[in-house]
């Protein structure tokens, strides 16, 4: 947004600042305080965040205010209201769902208040971003114009992640001369059927000799697959980095010829892969499953490869066909890179950006 011109104010509110310890008098090491007290106290924590949201708007004077959407935080939109600024609000998940789905098992979510205050914020935004057309649906619940969200999804960096060779230091470093490498990059939460992936992964394995798996990232599921990993003896055929800095996933991803996402498909699948998008740039032939936004990004056969989700034996057939067809890769590569030019870089989504605020502070003036 800086780069097209406009003066921006970035602003992160955070509970803690670096360095504070919070004990809250101990409540919070008591379990059923920490679980049925950690809404509550988000809740009461907008108050304080208005006073600070307030001030900073006091400073900058902003035309406009675009605030991220979190879970139980509406004071964003109060400032806003108190100051006269327009307020956008940018959705990049279903706050309410996903806290439900995923904090279950640490935190209660009393889901009628959450519901609430996430209805509070769509309704009084005057205009709303979100990522997917599968988020924008769900934002829909809210019973708001289907006109006021508008689906900006996520962007790449095109000089960041391009095409490029492999970066020679780093294979002789991870033993990849010679090698045909299949990777993954990313979160391993969200991997789907690890026990069928792994029999697959044996028989590619099996059947092309020069074939190792390069996993970068960690999450959850990363024990149970470096155990199923090892139980079927494929210790030798797969490389765990863990995570890793943002800046050195581009060396990485060039030591891939193929590359991967098989993400679970048993939940709402609302987000905009910032992953796929890296692939694509960097010029990568893909396999994913035809989930959300995917299927919005990939055509397959052209600039990338999808299968129905939970169908494991397509993957492995169009897996077989990347690994035995170095033109067919190639062509999917130069595909996909066109694809993020012509589409998805971060100047084209900024660009988007800038209109929907400037439409949010023309309806203001009107």
């Amino acid at each position: 947004m800086g780069a097209l011109g406009h003066e921006v104010d970035l602003q992160f509110r955070v509970p803690r600042q670096p360095g504070e310890n919070r004990e809250y008098l101990g409540l919070k090491k008591i379990d059923w305080m920490r679980r049925y007290g950690h809404t509550p106290r988000i809740l009461l924590r907008n108050f304080a965040l208005l006073r600070q949201e307030k001030r900073l708007l006091d400073a900058f004077r902003p035309e406009v205010l675009l605030a991220v959407g979190n879970y139980g935080n509406f004071s964003a939109l109060l400032a806003a209201r108190s100051r006269k600024v327009p307020f956008v609000l940018f959705c990049d998940a279903p706050v309410e769902y996903e806290y439900t789905l995923f904090q279950k098992w640490f935190f209660y979510s009393y889901p009628v208040a959450a519901r609430w205050v996430e209805g509070l914020n769509v309704k009084g935004a005057r205009q709303v971003i979100c990522i997917s057309e599968v988020l924008k649906g769900y934002l829909m619940r809210y019973n708001v114009p289907a006109a006021k969200i508008h689906v900006i999804p996520n962007g790449v960096d095109p000089g960041a992640f391009r095409p490029q060779p492999p970066d020679r230091d780093l294979q002789a470093r991870l033993g990849l001369e010679d090698r045909l490498v299949v990777g993954y990059i990313g979160n391993f939460e969200f991997f789907s059927d690890v026990p069928r992936f792994v029999a697959l992964a044996g028989d590619l394995c099996r059947d092309y000799p020069n074939l190792t798996f390069l996993f970068v990232g960690e999450g959850t599921a990363a024990p149970l697959i470096k155990a199923e990993v090892s139980r079927a003896g494929l210790r030798d055929r797969f490389i765990f980095t863990g995570t890793l800095p943002h800046a050195q996933v581009p060396a990485y991803l060039s030591l891939m010829e193929i590359v991967i996402s098989p993400y679970k498909e048993d939940y709402l699948f609302y987000g905009s892969s910032m992953k796929l998008l890296e692939y694509l740039a960097g010029g990568k032939p893909t396999i994913f499953p035809a989930l959300g936004q995917i299927k919005e990004v990939i055509a397959d056969g052209y600039n990338g490869m999808l299968y129905q989700p939970g169908e494991q034996e397509t993957m492995g057939q169009k897996l077989r066909e990347l690994i035995a067809g170095p033109e067919l890769r190639r062509q999917l590569g130069l595909n996909a890179r066109k694809t993020i030019e012509r589409n998805w870089t971060w100047e084209i989504q900024a660009r988007r950006i800038a209109k929907v605020l400037q439409l949010a502070v023309a309806k203001e003036s009107h």
